[in-house]
C-alpha cells in the first residue's frame, strides 16, 4: 500500500520542482548579480513593456476598462533628439516610434555584422525596413560615426 495517490505524487512532484528551480534562481542570481541586475533592468524598460489597456466604449457611449481593442498601436511620443544609428542599443532604438524590441535588434546585429550605417538609407538592408517605414524613420534617425 501507498501512502499518497497518484494524484497527489504529481502534485507533491510538481512543488518540489518549484521550489527546486525557485532556489537554482536564487543561487544564480548571487552567483552572477551583475548578469541578474541587467535582466532586471531590461524587464523595467518601458520600451519592452507590453502595451497599457485602452478603454473601450460600450454601447451607452460611455468607456469601459476591458482591456486592450485589437489593432490599437502603443503611441509612444518620439525623443527630442533624433537617436544615432551608429551608438544606440537595442532598447534605445525601441523607443523610436515605429520601431520595436524585434526591429531593433535587428539593426543592432546588421550594424555589428556589416560595420557601422554610412547613410540612413542604409536602413534598407535590415529585413522590416520597407521603404515606407524608412521614410518615417529619416526624420527620428541621425548617423554618428
Amino acid at each position: 500500500m501507498t501512502l499518497y495517490t497518484r494524484h497527489q505524487l504529481a502534485l507533491l512532484l510538481v512543488l518540489l520542482t518549484a521550489a527546486g528551480v525557485g532556489l537554482a534562481v536564487g543561487q544564480w542570481r548571487r552567483a552572477y548579480p551583475d548578469l541578474a541586475a541587467t535582466v532586471e533592468d531590461f524587464d523595467r524598460d518601458p520600451a519592452f513593456a507590453p502595451p497599457s489597456p485602452v478603454p473601450e466604449p460600450d454601447r451607452g457611449g460611455r468607456t469601459t476598462g476591458a482591456g486592450p481593442r485589437q489593432g490599437v498601436a502603443r503611441i509612444r511620443e518620439p525623443d527630442a533628439a533624433p537617436v544615432d544609428l551608429n551608438r544606440a542599443s537595442a532598447p534605445e532604438l525601441a523607443r523610436i516610434p515605429g520601431v520595436g524590441p524585434a526591429l531593433a535588434r535587428r539593426i543592432v546585429a546588421a550594424r555589428e555584422a556589416d560595420g557601422p550605417f554610412a547613410a540612413v538609407d542604409d536602413l534598407r538592408r535590415v529585413r522590416g525596413v520597407s521603404p515606407g517605414r524608412l521614410e518615417r524613420l529619416r526624420p527620428l534617425v541621425t548617423l554618428g560615426e
